[in-house]
């Protein structure tokens, strides 16, 4: 029991600590496992494989491609199925959309999700015969990132093995729990790097084309839909009688203070007119 309280406090340093600390933790975690294992008398436990890069030949570069694109159009709803037919051509989709009208234009962007093997040839296409307002693209080299995501993954797993392997030899009741207080933590340490993970791969699997089109509005196209001066005329003339009619309103409800108002003078006056007498 006391190689196995060892164990657990390397472990905890191991969980704790970062991840070139995690790794010298569970090499030197290693041999005292086979050691306890031997002490107990139960079968020998697999050791741990070293934490082992990828070769040079192996690592792919892993690449982010972001990019916009503004232009004018004459119809922003030919566009918009326009660039849904380019769409279905290469595996890509829209994964947000927004239409915005002004007084003198019609603006519609839309957030599209595409290979990247597709990404260059999307834009082509879309910018074919446009005049561009604006054109971008970045493209961020997130291979560390990457690597080291999957890395870190791979060494909580191993981790989360060794306490499984530990749990089984525990016998007190107090390593049992701190066993799985620090096998829950790990647990929950490699679901988040894999949603972080996840959301990544999904980054490089799909590039980001922001587009953004416009459609310009006539100002003299309006001129129907706006009221002419008598309908404003008559329309003042309404909000005035409505104002006027909302002040009577409000006066009538004060009508109780108004007779507190006279009583209060009444009395007054009494008072006056009294004292008046009395002084004569």
């Amino acid at each position: 029991m006391k190689t196995l309280t060892i164990l657990i406090v390397f472990l905890m340093a191991a969980c704790g600590g970062n991840e070139s600390s995690s790794s010298t933790s569970e090499e030197m975690v290693a041999p005292m496992m086979e050691m306890s294992e031997s002490d107990a008398g139960s079968s020998p436990v697999r050791k741990a494989g070293s934490n082992q890069l990828p070769q040079d030949s192996e690592i792919a570069k892993k690449v982010i491609k972001t990019g916009g694109l503004s232009y004018r159009v004459e119809s922003t709803k030919e566009e918009y199925q326009r660039i849904n037919q380019l769409l279905d051509q290469h595996d890509a989709y829209i994964s947000s959309e927004n239409e915005n009208k002004g007084y003198d234009r019609i603006n519609y962007n839309v957030s599209i999700k595409v290979p990247p093997q597709n990404f260059d040839v999307l834009i082509k296409e879309v910018t074919d015969g446009k005049k561009l307002d604006n054109r971008w693209v970045n493209t961020d080299d997130v291979t560390s990132r990457y690597y080291d995501l999957q890395s870190r993954i791979e060494n909580k797993k191993k981790l989360e093995e060794r306490y499984q392997e530990i749990l089984k030899q525990a016998n007190k009741i107090s390593d049992i729990l701190e066993v799985e207080r620090n096998l829950n933590q790990v647990r929950s340490e490699i679901e988040s790097l894999q949603g972080q993970f996840k959301l990544l791969s999904h980054q490089i699997n799909y590039s980001t084309l922001d587009i953004s089109f416009y459609e310009l509005v006539p100002y003299e196209l309006d001129q129907d839909q706006r009221p002419g001066f008598g309908t404003r005329l008559l329309n003042a003339m309404s909000a005035g009688w409505q104002g006027f009619q909302t002040f009577i309103v409000y006066l009538l409800a004060l009508w109780p203070f108004g007779l507190l108002a006279l009583g209060v003078v009444w009395v007054v006056r009494k008072i006056r007119s009294r004292k008046k007498s009395d002084s004569n």
